[in-house]
């Protein structure tokens, strides 16, 4: 696994993307590996482009769904959406120094979860309940 993921940022963008349109699930494609990455098979640094591939891959979904309907605001959310997720791509990733917010992240947040298993779950609830308020 680790020579097949080994690849130049963008071909592991277009392999995150392939991989994410065929089981339209980001997700999917991410918990996929990222126990790869715990176990030492794939670095880190190979998983970040994989990730912002697969990214781009789960709006197709959305792109599909509005091309096949006659409304054209939900056309306009799903390109939002893929223009969303570029940017996103644009920012963290041509440059090495912004690459290393997102994984140094990462790391801290797997050495801490290293250290205590309540860690996970008190992420989730601030970031997904109490940050939002």
């Amino acid at each position: 696994i680790y020579k097949a993921t080994n690849v130049n940022g963008l071909i592991a963008m277009a392999i995150g993307t392939g991989i994410t349109i065929l089981v339209q699930s980001s997700s999917i494609t991410t918990s996929v590996l990222t126990p790869f990455v715990g176990l030492g098979v794939i670095q880190l640094e190979q998983m970040l482009p994989l990730t912002l591939g697969a990214n781009i891959g789960t709006t197709i979904t959305g792109l599909l769904a509005a091309m096949v309907s006659d409304n054209v605001d939900a056309l306009q959310v799903a390109l939002c959406h893929l223009f969303f997720n570029i940017s996103g791509i644009v920012i963290w990733y041509p440059i090495p120094i912004m690459r290393r917010v997102p994984l140094r992240g990462a790391r801290a947040l797997g050495r801490a979860t290293r250290r205590s298993r309540l860690v996970p779950p008190i992420y989730i609830i601030v970031v997904f309940f109490v940050i939002p308020l």
